[in-house]
């Protein structure tokens, strides 16, 4: 039962595994988030997975978030994720597997910046994630995954995509190599925009010795890069004021090789302040 999945799952509530949808399948996850941060807050979250080649996945994640968890017809829509997956392969007689993905998070919620009601359920502003994942096959039943991540985060009032140069026509394209030329003035990646950006490292250990039950722990850190002085207001959100350190507990129950339900329990172990002290989460996968 569950063959393919346990070689690498793919939904794990901090690090992301080496699984990539088949070009013939989708995946569909509904999720309840519960998360602590001054009182309880609750998500409602939806997400699609589609193969496009056997190495190559596409997917993105919605969700309507509520200030008091109790609430049943009111919820604000919370960020748009876009994923783009890609798996590297596997090597060592297939001991590591690796690959890279991309996370475009699409600014529909509300600002962080500005609304502290939902700060920390939502960030409201333009993010790019990029991830390398790295997953060792330890045993038959066991695997551990290693994540490490940079985000490129707008600032308060930031155009966050005026660094990328484009037009074909103006020299300012060539010069700053479409805006990838860390000194050229205005760039993406020229040094000041880069001062509100974080990285983030995770592991993860899954065993399957229970098999239809799979459990997993993690444990997750972020940090932001630019630490000095520079006169810029810092809120409490990740990356900002905060940098967790963040410890998951979790089981999985496959009823089938396409469906599964899947508990977890997430700790802030630094307890900052402002920031989600707890997040439980309940989920259901189907596979189709």
């Amino acid at each position: 039962m569950a063959l393919f999945f346990l070689s690498d799952l793919y939904a794990l509530p901090l690090t992301r595994s080496c699984y990539t949808t088949p070009d013939d399948k989708i995946d569909i996850t509904f999720k309840e988030q519960f998360l602590y941060i001054d009182g309880m807050n609750r998500k409602d979250n939806f997400s699609l997975n589609i193969g496009i080649s056997n190495k190559t996945s596409m997917g993105f994640d919605f969700s309507l978030i509520h200030n008091k968890f109790y609430e049943i017809n009111k919820g604000e829509p919370d960020d748009i994720f876009f994923n783009l997956w890609h798996f590297w392969g596997d090597f060592y007689n297939n001991s590591i597997s690796s690959g890279i993905g991309v996370t475009v998070r699409i600014p529909t919620g509300p600002d962080a910046y500005i609304n502290e009601k939902y700060r920390n359920l939502s960030f409201g502003n333009d993010e790019l994630k990029i991830l390398a994942v790295f997953s060792n096959k330890i045993t038959n039943k066991e695997r551990m995954i290693f994540n490490v991540s940079y985000t490129f985060r707008a600032a308060k009032g930031e155009n966050f995509y005026s660094g990328i140069k484009l037009h074909p026509k103006k020299i300012d394209t060539y010069k700053s190599f479409f805006g990838l030329n860390p000194f050229f003035k205005g760039s993406f990646l020229e040094g000041e925009r880069l001062k509100n950006d974080y990285a983030a490292i995770a592991g993860g250990f899954i065993t399957s010795r229970l098999n239809p039950w799979i459990f997993f722990t993690e444990i997750y850190y972020s940090s932001r890069i630019y630490t000095g002085k520079d006169g810029i207001e810092r809120i409490n959100i990740e990356g900002d004021n905060v940098t967790p350190l963040l410890l998951s507990l979790g089981v999985k129950y496959f009823f089938s090789d396409y469906f599964y339900l899947e508990a977890a329990e997430i700790l802030d172990l630094l307890m900052n302040k402002g920031y989600m002290t707890s997040r439980s989460e309940f989920s259901i996968n189907i596979f189709f």
